[in-house]
């Protein structure tokens, strides 16, 4: 057995013993959680809805689009809209506009095309 063979075998034997594979950060895009799927032609697309209360949402696209979101106050539901943009902007729904009492319904954010 040769010495890149033995070598290939031990690094094998050390990821397993770890039981893991370290992945980039940069490989792993997780959605925030309530965040609906991009639609397929919000190319390169991310999300951003961490604070409760705006929806944010960026593609790299050429044509005109903008961040949508439900907002809420008790029993009382809103449809809060983004400025219009393109070109891996971001637009931002928020919901504090009716109120600072609002918050976004989780899994409602998305882009819209214009």
């Amino acid at each position: 057995m040769g010495i890149r063979s033995t070598l290939a075998i031990g690094l094998g034997g050390a990821v397993l013993a770890l039981g893991t594979v370290a992945v980039p950060a940069q490989a792993v895009a997780a959605a925030p959680q309530g965040a609906l799927a991009l639609p397929s032609w919000c190319t390169n697309g991310a999300p951003w809805d961490t604070d409760g209360r705006t929806y944010g949402v960026r593609c790299d696209v050429t044509f005109a689009y903008y961040a949508k979101v439900t907002c809420t106050n008790g029993s009382t539901t809103k449809i809060a809209r983004g400025v219009q943009t393109n070109d891996n902007r971001w637009s931002y729904a928020y919901c504090t506009s009716f109120g600072s009492d609002w918050r976004r319904v989780a899994g409602t954010g998305g882009p819209v095309k214009a």
